[in-house]
């Protein structure tokens, strides 16, 4: 099948890795497969990693609000006849959902919804045409059973969505963590607890690094906190680390593209959030080979084995509680990093690649 991927940009998000390890998993199963971008910011380890595979990579060098992008989509979908157009996340469905109205009779569409929270779902003037943008796909994929069951909700056609839960690419974590990259880790010292958690600084206030920075005055004193990632959100969360007093206890590390190297040289990972699609973080820290605890909230409690993996959302004490817990107990944390290496061999992403190739098959059987 000729195949396109069509997202937004290839920022730092989890929609954007998630095509660095998928994209090259269908080629390899005999596909022709591209990605089209409706501007140029991208996250280079993203792109290094599609590129590294002989994919093209169209960019419309254009502002991904820009309507002009369904003028250009016509162009491009009459020009290439693609089998198959998978869109992810917004306003990039909606461009394509415009643009098929012109499309090759024989080009499929299909939609995936990676989160479970959408926005436009304050709007109750937008159902009418939020129905419209759906009903031009002939699948839309949910990552969770609570991602269907909102959409389903809201667009009233549960019968057009299909669950397909994210992966990991379990190869590729253990291959980046064994490589030597030439970076100085001695930042992070053996004597202290190391602490990381992965996360955009978003102005939704999806991820909550401000109740795990709340919880370190009631962890031991050489527990430090490493912050990966990037967005607006950034100052004010330095502006608590700042009032808290616990400067030298928090190392803000910008966007990385060696999170699977950190995963694995700190002593826990910790995603605290408000909610989550199905949390491709948490897989890949269960993958790492260290203790893995995130909130228990939709999106990570459905993607980690049990639990004893989770804690209570926006709570600092109940956060420090358990570290505290697995500080103190060497057989919990065995725990944790066994069952947690299991599951994620059970989710790795060649699962996930063939559950897309089904539904693209399908298609042109129906």
């Amino acid at each position: 099948m000729k195949i396109l991927h069509y997202i937004n940009n290839l920022g730092s998000g989890g929609a954007e890795k998630l095509l660095s390890d998928i994209l090259p998993s269908m080629k390899e199963k005999g596909h022709h497969v591209e990605l089209l971008i409706s501007n140029g910011q991208k996250n280079t380890f993203v792109e290094d990693e599609i590129k590294k595979h002989s994919i093209r990579i169209i960019n419309f060098s254009t502002s991904f609000y820009n309507p002009i992008q369904v003028f250009k989509l016509i162009l491009l979908l009459r020009k290439e006849k693609y089998d198959v157009v998978h869109a992810h996340l917004f306003p990039s469905q909606y461009w394509l959902a415009f643009a098929s109205f012109f499309k090759p009779s024989k080009t499929k569409l299909i939609k995936t919804e990676h989160s479970v929270f959408n926005e436009r779902k304050n709007y109750k003037i937008l159902r009418p045409l939020e129905k419209i943008v759906y009903s031009r796909y002939k699948t839309v994929i949910a990552i969770s059973s609570q991602v269907k069951e909102n959409l389903a909700s809201w667009i009233d056609n549960e019968a057009k969505i299909h669950i397909v839960e994210n992966g990991v690419n379990t190869m590729q974590i253990k291959e980046l963590q064994q490589l030597n990259n030439g970076v100085d880790y001695s930042f992070i010292k053996k004597e202290n607890y190391n602490i990381l958690m992965v996360g955009r600084f978003d102005m939704d206030k999806q991820k909550d690094q401000i109740s795990l920075i709340k919880a370190l005055p009631f962890l031991p004193q050489n527990t430090k906190l490493f912050l990966a990632g990037q967005g607006n959100r950034r100052a004010e969360v330095e502006e608590v680390v700042a009032t808290l007093g616990v400067n030298d206890k928090v190392t803000f590390l910008g966007l990385r593209s060696d999170v699977y190297k950190l995963m694995g040289l700190v002593d826990l990972n910790v995603l605290s959030t408000n909610h989550e699609g199905f949390s491709g973080v948490a897989l890949e820290s269960l993958a790492s080979g260290k203790p893995f605890i995130g909130s228990d909230v939709v999106g990570v409690n459905n993607a980690v084995p049990n639990d004893d993996f989770l804690f209570p959302k926006e709570n600092p004490k109940a956060i420090a509680e358990k570290i505290n817990f697995i500080i103190s107990d060497p057989s919990f944390q065995n725990k944790l990093v066994e069952e947690g290496l299991k599951h994620a061999d059970k989710c790795d992403t060649r699962f996930m690649v063939d559950d897309y190739l089904k539904l693209y098959e399908n298609l042109f059987k129906k």
